[in-house]
């Protein structure tokens, strides 16, 4: 992973066995791909609004992915769903 790659890099660079130009570019790899996730993370949060608002899911708010706000990674998206009667 990209992680590792930098990670590496740094230990080399301590050691004397690579130049810090390689450690700076791991590390913007690095940088790079996170932001690639966070963007995709992002995206798939306005698509998922979209759908549900498409389908009836009764979202009323703008979807303002200018300032995306996740609070859990990990719960993810879930189908709107009617409160029991």
């Amino acid at each position: 992973s990209y992680g590792e790659a930098a990670s590496l890099e740094g230990t080399l660079y301590k050691a004397g066995e690579t130049s810090l130009l390689d450690v700076l570019d791991a590390q913007r790899s690095l940088y790079s791909a996170e932001d690639s996730l966070l963007q995709s993370r992002v995206l798939l949060a306005t698509n998922y609004i979209a759908l549900n608002k498409a389908l009836g899911g009764g979202w009323d708010g703008a979807v303002d992915s200018a300032k995306p706000e996740i609070v859990d990674v990990k719960t993810g998206p879930r189908l709107a769903s009617k409160p029991a009667s």
